[in-house]
């Protein structure tokens, strides 16, 4: 175990064993202590390809289910344990096939899992055997029903109401989002409209050769809350589960803007020309969701800057120049997020990946010589 300890006191940073905290070090404005921690993966090899991009926590934070895309199967990851403890393997095709295209899973109870497929939604037993097959763009009447150029992203469940889902409608033929409340059982689907996604179309760009730009968003249900928010601002909605009507968060940083710029052309003639605005908006802050620590009662919240080598080449075959790191800072807010306090996390070198809280400690995921590792970060608040 690799452990750091960082104390901050009138603004400067000691650090033992020599760390002076980099040049950003009188940005560092919480004491926090890191370490590593290992997943013992027993005899199998976990996929980690993609960065635990498609992985969910049990309520209780003790399994960690991680998609693997290579064997199209679920791995279950004891926390507590920090060891590999199961795997549920799914099948494409016959009685239990679930689809050929896989596009994410939620956890939907103790028992079963929602397997999410091209225009197929699946419950299944955690042996992998189908119980119920869906179509979320079959849920309600028109006008609201889903069209033929809508998707439901992100989807997310509330406990209390195991039918109820919750999630976002992008059209990707207009660039309108919409959230979306579709109650299985009852064949209904609402819609509601979210502020912050008429600004997020100032960071959209068409791509005359094919395909269009837009920022990433989200909806997640966190400390009790259903909480939507875009990538490239650092507002917050909090929306009502029962009417639909949401709560703007505004926030002041002193260490980054608030938002990107937006000052992109809205169209571009091809992805050539898209490369070099693509790594303008990198290196302008973004905003991740924020995650919710039970036992401090606090959110978290990464926002990051990615940088650049200007002599670094590009891969062999892509117009994009890979980023070289990142700043990345730490936003902590209170239950009911109000802002307490803002920090820059200078041992983070690049976009935070999976990351999560259990135990107090906010756990950032970390591949480690491809073996599944986690840094913990422990606050001191």
């Amino acid at each position: 175990m690799k452990k750091f300890i960082f104390i901050v006191l009138c603004g400067f940073l000691f650090a033992c064993g020599g760390n002076k905290g980099g040049e950003n070090g009188d940005q560092v404005r919480i004491n926090y202590t890191l370490d590593t921690v290992m997943v013992n993966p027993g005899q199998e090899i976990l996929f980690l390809n993609s960065g635990l991009s498609q992985s969910q926590l049990t309520p209780d934070k003790k399994h960690l289910y991680n998609f693997n895309f290579t064997e199209f199967s679920i791995e279950k990851i004891n926390l507590d344990e920090l060891a590999f403890e199961d795997k549920i393997m799914l099948s494409k095709e016959g009685p239990n096939g679930v689809g050929q295209y896989f596009f994410g899973f939620l956890l939907k109870d103790e028992n079963n899992l929602l397997i999410r497929c091209y225009n197929q939604d699946n419950i299944v037993d955690l042996t992998g055997k189908k119980k119920h097959q869906f179509d979320f763009k079959k849920v309600g009447t028109e006008p609201d029903k889903l069209s033929d150029s809508e998707n439901l992203l992100s989807a997310v469940l509330l406990p209390e109401e195991p039918e109820v889902y919750y999630g976002l409608v992008s059209d990707w033929q207009e660039g309108k989002t919409e959230v979306a409340k579709l109650n299985i059982a009852e064949d209904v689907i609402q819609r509601f409209e979210i502020p912050i996604f008429e600004k997020a179309k100032k960071f959209e760009i068409e791509i005359t050769d094919g395909g269009r730009f837009s920022m990433q968003k989200y909806i997640i249900h966190a400390g009790d809350k259903l909480i939507v928010g875009i990538e490239g601002s650092n507002e917050l909605y909090v929306m009502d589960k029962e009417t639909g009507t949401s709560q703007l968060h505004e926030y002041t940083s002193e260490l980054t803007a608030t938002e990107k710029k937006g000052n992109y052309p809205p169209k571009v003639g091809g992805i050539d020309e898209f490369a070099g605005i693509y790594r303008r908006i990198l290196e302008e802050v973004g905003f991740m969701a924020p995650v919710w620590d039970e036992v401090n009662e606090m959110f978290y919240r990464f926002s990051f800057i990615m940088e650049f080598d200007d002599n670094a080449e590009k891969p062999e075959g892509s117009p994009f120049q890979q980023p070289s790191g990142a700043k990345v800072f730490l936003t902590i807010y209170d239950k009911e997020l109000n802002m307490l306090t803002e920090s820059a996390i200078p041992q983070l070198t690049n976009r935070p990946p999976f990351h999560f809280a259990k135990d107090g400690k906010l756990w950032v995921f970390e591949n480690v010589e491809d073996e599944m590792g986690f840094v913990q970060l422990s606050f001191d608040l």
